[in-house]
């Protein structure tokens, strides 16, 4: 059985699956991961400029299944500050088994820098761990975001992660850790209803468009969908939200592999 999910490890890899930056927050999941210019309690995982229009304290829970597979599984939590300084945030995500773990801890920090624009950075340290053969290593990096109100409703975000090009070096390879860049804009189109489009490049693969969107049946309900390139995925999910009690589902799909279902719940005060 570890033979298989070694095999399937090495399937990931070549999806991009291994030395990622596993992003975290089933809204975001749900909507393709269109999500760099949303203001959002899991923005310390796609943009850390939007922390700063936070204006509650939160702590945050996540697990996504992918392929349903527990061994590929990703867990992640977070903890927003907001201040008359700017927002401080806390991350840990963690993916993986005990053959191969990668985890990943954030220190973000974000303010504003004018009436309609924001920025924020964050450092992390990143650590995979192997068989007892490899070992454990761990490297450090950082991602900075930036987000800006063109006009009323409608944002322009930008985020980049790992511009140092920083990897690891095992025994008898080189392993990247990805690059990427993401830009996008996010377009509230009435008080139920907002669109999401994004263009991610990593530096060592092709370019991906992501579109989703985000419609508000009540105050407590809302319904997402998404759909996102290389490879072609499509998701959907909601949310759900009573008092200071917030969850969210989504479910995605891969075309070969099959359904990643995921879920958060989170406090705000």
């Amino acid at each position: 059985m570890k033979q298989f999910y070694l095999l399937l490890l090495i399937a990931c890899n070549s999806l991009n699956a291994l030395s990622e930056n596993h992003i975290a927050g089933a809204r975001s999941k749900s909507m393709g991961n269109s999500s760099v210019a949303l203001v959002d309690i899991w923005g310390a995982y796609h943009n850390q400029a939007t922390l700063a229009k936070l204006n509650k304290r939160s702590f945050g829970a996540y697990y996504e299944n992918r392929f349903a597979t527990k061994e590929l599984s990703t867990k992640a939590f977070h903890f927003n500050y907001p201040t008359k300084h700017g927002t401080f945030a806390v991350t840990y995500s963690q993916f993986g088994f005990n053959l191969y773990k990668e985890t990943k801890i954030g220190v973000a920090y974000s303010r504003a820098l004018g009436k309609h624009f924001w920025g924020g950075l964050q450092f992390d340290q990143i650590t995979k761990q192997l068989n007892s053969e490899y070992g454990s290593q761990s490297q450090y990096t950082f991602e900075a975001g930036l987000l800006a109100e063109v006009f009323p409703d409608f944002h322009l975000g930008f985020h980049i992660f790992n511009p140092i090009q920083a990897e690891f070096t095992m025994l008898d390879y080189n392993d990247k850790i990805t690059s990427t860049a993401r830009f996008v804009f996010s377009w509230k189109l009435s008080d139920q209803t907002i669109i999401s489009s994004e263009i991610e490049k990593d530096l060592d693969k092709d370019m991906r468009t992501k579109i989703g969107m985000e419609y508000k049946i009540t105050d407590r309900l809302l319904l997402r969908a998404g759909v996102n390139n290389h490879p072609n995925t499509n998701s959907f999910g909601m949310g759900f939200t009573f008092k200071l009690l917030q969850t969210n589902i989504s479910f995605s799909r891969h075309p070969v592999l099959g359904y990643s279902p995921t879920a958060d719940v989170n406090i705000s005060f």
